[in-house]
């Protein structure tokens, strides 16, 4: 049997975690893996690390290791991933996370029993700033979605309804280069406006209540915001226009059930953004006026079609309200209810 899945690893700045990424990767019991990581044009010893593996492991014969000339993010790199992918299915791995050893198996096998486009495997957080820690287990119920729409009004019931980022998930690369949707090229929340809309184009995922992934947290990691240098305007602008191209793609599913759903969790994004920001005020430079913080809750929706909306209108209008508002009154009031939730 040719190999049938390729496990996909982008590569930057990753020397002190790629060897462990790697062999957990290469410590898969199912055996039909092609392994492809695209160098991002490092600027450390991760490639090195990469080609001695390649030498010296017994699957190392299966690594292929494309290199960038210049830098170009992780959203452009794993949409190269895409391109270069020549198996059935696709498993996007970052560079500084592990998978257990029976991973692929379990994803495949679901994959294969019921012809899916994505499988979902449960996943535990390690925030490694705090002595290596567990900081979050997400175990999904064990679930089979195979009817249209089915998956989607899952996924927008409410706001942790599934995970933002793509990794631990099987992917049908067939159904998914069919869906056109492509990786933002910036380097944090990249897969955000992604997997928000992916979910609106397949009728077939299962979720495993496996823990297949582990996702570390460290102080050098891009999703690790507790490091004050990380707190920069631009950043935060990035992580906003990836919502707003959410946002604004959404004419195609206005008349789904679950649009409403989805306006709700893109708009609480958007407060639990806002929310983050008043938090670390003081560690952001440039500060935000009153005026951009309301402005980021600014819904899509004019005011008649947000309450023509057929359900959960009370929340959309809500929400539509607090990008309306005058800034010091819309500030106001997410100031109060995110100190009531525990969020600033």
């Amino acid at each position: 049997m040719s190999n049938d899945v390729t496990i996909g690893i982008p590569l930057f700045r990753s020397e002190k975690y790629i060897k462990d990424c790697i062999y957990s990767a290469l410590a898969q019991s199912y055996p039909f893996i092609d392994f492809l990581i695209i160098d991002d044009a490092c600027d450390d010893g991760s490639v090195e690390i990469v080609s001695q593996i390649q030498v010296e492991h017994p699957r190392g014969k299966n690594i292929r290791l494309i290199r960038h000339v210049h830098n170009v993010g992780i959203g452009e790199t794993r949409n190269h991933m895409i391109a270069e992918t020549n198996t059935k299915y696709l498993f996007f791995l970052d560079a500084d996370d592990v998978i257990t050893e029976d991973a692929i198996q379990l994803l495949h096998d679901a994959a294969e029993k019921y012809q899916t486009d994505m499988v979902y495997g449960s996943h535990n957080q390690i925030d490694m700033t705090t002595g290596g820690h567990p900081v979050s287990l997400t175990i999904y119920k064990q679930r089979h979605f195979l009817l249209p729409d089915e998956y989607p009004t899952y996924v927008y019931r409410k706001y942790e309804g599934i995970q933002a980022p793509i990794w631990n998930a099987l992917i049908n690369v067939e159904w998914f280069r069919s869906t056109k949707l492509r990786f933002l090229p910036i380097n944090y929340w990249e897969d955000f406006a992604l997997t928000m809309d992916l979910a609106t184009y397949t009728s077939r995922v299962v979720l495993l209540s496996n823990v297949t992934y582990y996702y570390y947290r460290h102080f050098d990691s891009l999703s690790n915001t507790n490091d004050s240098n990380k707190f920069s305007k631009e950043m935060i602008m990035k992580t906003i226009g990836a919502i707003d191209d959410v946002k604004q793609n959404s004419d195609r599913i206005k008349q789904k059930s679950y649009f409403p759903g989805r306006m709700v969790k893109v708009m609480m994004t958007d407060f639990y953004i806002v929310c983050n920001i008043l938090k670390n005020k003081d560690k952001i430079q440039p500060s935000f006026s009153k005026r951009e913080l309301r402005d980021i809750m600014k819904s899509p929706l004019s005011f008649w079609e947000t309450i023509s909306l057929k359900n959960r209108k009370p929340e959309n209008l809500f929400l539509y309200m607090l990008g309306v508002l005058p800034p010091s009154l819309s500030v106001g009031i997410i100031t109060i209810l995110g100190k009531h939730k525990g969020l600033i």
